[in-house]
C-alpha cells in the first residue's frame, strides 16, 4: 500500500483554534514574567545608569528592591529628597549623563520639587521616579495619594519638567522609561518625571523587545545655518573690539576645547558668566574673568572700553550672568547669540544674529572661517584686591578671600569646587582661580540653598580619586548639613568648607541696603564641628590666617568639615540686584 501523499500537506494546514488555545498557555508558560519594577531598572541599566539616589517609602519599594538585585547599580540613600535631587544634578553635571532619583508618593514627591525646579532652570537631565498609591485607591484620598484625583503632583511638576506622566500599564513600563530618558537627554536637556502606581510596579509582565532611538537635528548642516556662521565669522574678523561672553552651555562635550581654539584664533578677550566660571581657563592671557554677580573689574572695564561685536555662546543672559541686565552688554554693531535652545535667543537683549546649534560645533565652524591668526594679545584677569594680603579683618578672624586662597594653596590644581548660594558664592566667584573646565559648579539658575553642598555628593561619586570641595555658609549647613551624614555613610572624602559668620549674611546685608536697618538673621548657636562629628565626619575649626596652610588635607576615608570662622566686616561690593529691589520697595 502506497503512503498517502496528502499527509505532508495536511500536516502543514492550520490547526483548529481549539488546539491553538490548548497549546498557547503552555507556550506562554515558557516565557519568564517579571515585575514591571525589574523592567524599569533594566531599562535604566541599559541606558548607562550606575547610581540611583533615593529616599525609601512604601510605594517606591518595588523599584528600590529591583535596584538591590542589580550589582551594577549603587543605591545612595540621602537624608532628604531635595538632597537626592541636588546630588543627582551634581553627578549629571560631572559626567554629562542622566541623573536618577527615586522617591515615594505624596510628601516624598513634594520634597523633591525644589530639586526638580533647579534642574529645569539649569538644563540638567534628571529622571525623577516616584511611587504612587495603587490605582484602585485613586480618588479615595489614600495616605500620601498624589494622583490626579487628589494632590495631582504631575500637574504641579509639568511647568518645571520636560515630560511628566504616569505609567498606567505594566506592559508599557519599559517604553515609557525609554521615552523619558530620551526626552531628558535631547535638545536643551532637562528633568523628566514618571510616577509608578504600586500595583503597576508589582505586576508581572513579559519583557518586550523595543528598538528605539532619538535623533535631534538642530539644522547644523542646513544652508541657513552655514550662511549664519559665515556672516558671524565675517563680523568677528572685521571687528575692531570684539568680545566673547561664555555661558555654562559651553561646558558640555567638546565645548571648552573648541572655545580655547576659537579664542586663540580670534585673539579677543573672553569673559564668562558666574555659572560658566572655569570653562575658559582663568589664568589664560585672553581671560578677563567673570562678568556678572561676583565678577571682576577686568571684565567690566573691557566692556566699558567699548565693544562693536559681542559673541555670546551658551548663555541665557540671566540676571546673575549680566549683572542685572547691564547695558554694557549692548555692542555698537553686532550681538551674535549662539545657543542650543532657540527660546533663549532675543529673550533679554536685542540680537542681530542668532544661531541655534551645539556650542562646540558652531565655535569650530567659526574658527575654521577666521583668517590667519592675529598677533597674540594679552588681557588678564584682575581682582578687587589680593586675597593673599587681605588676611584678617577687624575682629582678627580670617577673611573669606584669604580662606579661599589658602585652600587653593594646599589642594591639587584639578580640585573640583562646588559652591552653594549665599555671600560665599560671591567670594568664591571672585577670588578662586579656576583653570580646568570641570573645576567649578554653582547652580544659581534657581539659586536654591543646599544645591552646592548636596551636589558635591554626586560630583565625588563621579570620580572617587578627585579632590572635591563644597564651599558653603553656615546658613546652608544649618539647612542641609544632614547630607554630610550621607557622605559619611558612603565614605565620600569631600571637604566641606563652611564660611561661618553665624548669620544669614547676604540677607542681613540686603536688609541693611534696602531699609538702613536689619533684624538679626542669626544661625547661632550652631557648633558646626560638633554637628559634623555627630554625623560621622572629621572636623577642624579655622579662625586665623595660616590655619588652613598648616592643615593636612590629604587622603581620607570619609568627609572633612572645616568650620571656618570668618570676619563679619568682609564684604563684596553690593550687587545691582539690591538697587532693583530698592526701586520696588
Amino acid at each position: 500500500m502506497q503512503p498517502d501523499s496528502t499527509l505532508p500537506i495536511l500536516r502543514e494546514l492550520p490547526r483548529p483554534r481549539s488546539e491553538i488555545r490548548r497549546r498557547l498557555p503552555r507556550a506562554r508558560a515558557k516565557v519568564r514574567q517579571r515585575r514591571a519594577a525589574d523592567l524599569i531598572v533594566e531599562t535604566l541599566v541599559a541606558a548607562g545608569v550606575d547610581t540611583v539616589f533615593a529616599l525609601p517609602g512604601g510605594t517606591i519599594s518595588p523599584v528600590l528592591d529591583a535596584c538591590y538585585e542589580r550589582s551594577s547599580i549603587r543605591l545612595v540613600t540621602t537624608r532628604h529628597e531635595s538632597g537626592a535631587m541636588f546630588a543627582a544634578a551634581g553627578l549629571s553635571r560631572a559626567t554629562e549623563k542622566l541623573g536618577v532619583v527615586c522617591v515615594t508618593s505624596g510628601p516624598g514627591f513634594l520634597n523633591a520639587m525644589t530639586g526638580l525646579a533647579n534642574a529645569h532652570c539649569e538644563g540638567i537631565p534628571l529622571l525623577l521616579l516616584a511611587g504612587e498609591v495603587p490605582r484602585k485607591l485613586h480618588g479615595r484620598r489614600a495616605l500620601q495619594e498624589g494622583s490626579a484625583h487628589h494632590l495631582d503632583v504631575l500637574a504641579m511638576a509639568r511647568p518645571v519638567a520636560k515630560l511628566a506622566l504616569e505609567i498606567t500599564s505594566a506592559d508599557a513600563a519599559s517604553a515609557i522609561i525609554r521615552r523619558a530618558i530620551q526626552t531628558a537627554m535631547s535638545g536643551r536637556r532637562g528633568p523628566v518625571v514618571v510616577t509608578v502606581p504600586l500595583d503597576i510596579s508589582l505586576a508581572k509582565v513579559v519583557a518586550p523587545v523595543i528598538s528605539a532611538g532619538v535623533s535631534i537635528d538642530l539644522g547644523g548642516q542646513s544652508p541657513e545655518v552655514q550662511a549664519a556662521i559665515d556672516h558671524a565669522a565675517g563680523c568677528l574678523a572685521s571687528a575692531k573690539s570684539p568680545v566673547v561672553l561664555v555661558g555654562s552651555g559651553v561646558r558640555q562635550g567638546q565645548g571648552p576645547e573648541a572655545l580655547l581654539h576659537f579664542a586663540e584664533e580670534l585673539q579677543a578677550p573672553v569673559m564668562t558668566t558666574p555659572k560658566a566660571k572655569g570653562v575658559f581657563p582663568e589664568s589664560h592671557p585672553l581671560s578677563v574673568g567673570v562678568f556678572g554677580h561676583g565678577g571682576h573689574p577686568s571684565a567690566s572695564e573691557c566692556l566699558g572700553d567699548g565693544v562693536d561685536v559681542l559673541l555670546a555662546v551658551g548663555t541665557s543672559f540671566s540676571d546673575p550672568g549680566t549683572d542685572g541686565w547691564s547695558p554694557l552688554l549692548e555692542p555698537s554693531r553686532e550681538l551674535i547669540h549662539v545657543d542650543v535652545d532657540a527660546l533663549q535667543i532675543g529673550r533679554n537683549y536685542r540680537v542681530t544674529q542668532g544661531i541655534v546649534g551645539d556650542a562646540a560645533w558652531v565655535l569650530s565652524g567659526l574658527a575654521a572661517r577666521l583668517p590667519a591668526a592675529r598677533r597674540p594679545r594679552r588681557y588678564g584677569l584682575r581682582r578687587l584686591e589680593d586675597p593673599a594680603s587681605e588676611a584678617k579683618g577687624r575682629s582678627g578672624l580670617i577673611t573669606p578671600q584669604r580662606a579661599l586662597w589658602e585652600l587653593q594653596q594646599v589642594l591639587p590644581a584639578d580640585t573640583f569646587y562646588t559652591c552653594d548660594i549665599g555671600e560665599h558664592l560671591m567670594f568664591a566667584t571672585h577670588f578662586l582661580t579656576i583653570d580646568p573646565p570641570g573645576g567649578f559648579m554653582a547652580m544659581n539658575g534657581l539659586a536654591s540653598m543646599g544645591s552646592g553642598l548636596c551636589s558635591s555628593l554626586g560630583v565625588q561619586l563621579a570620580d572617587m580619586k578627585r579632590t572635591v570641595v563644597s564651599i558653603c555658609g553656615d546658613g546652608v549647613f544649618a539647612m542641609n548639613g544632614n547630607e554630610v551624614a550621607t557622605a559619611a555613610a558612603e565614605r565620600l572624602p569631600i571637604i566641606f568648607a563652611v564660611l561661618n559668620d553665624g548669620r544669614f549674611g547676604m540677607v542681613e546685608r540686603g536688609h541693611s541696603a534696602l531699609y538702613g536697618r536689619t533684624p538679626s538673621f542669626s544661625t547661632h548657636p550652631t557648633e558646626i564641628s560638633r554637628v559634623a562629628e555627630a554625623f560621622g565626619a572629621d572636623s577642624l575649626v579655622i579662625r586665623r590666617p595660616g590655619d588652613i596652610l598648616m592643615t593636612h588635607l590629604g587622603s581620607r576615608s570619609g568627609p572633612l568639615v572645616l568650620d571656618i570662622h570668618i570676619d563679619r566686616s568682609a564684604e563684596m561690593p553690593k550687587t545691582p540686584r539690591f538697587d532693583e529691589l530698592k526701586r520696588h520697595t
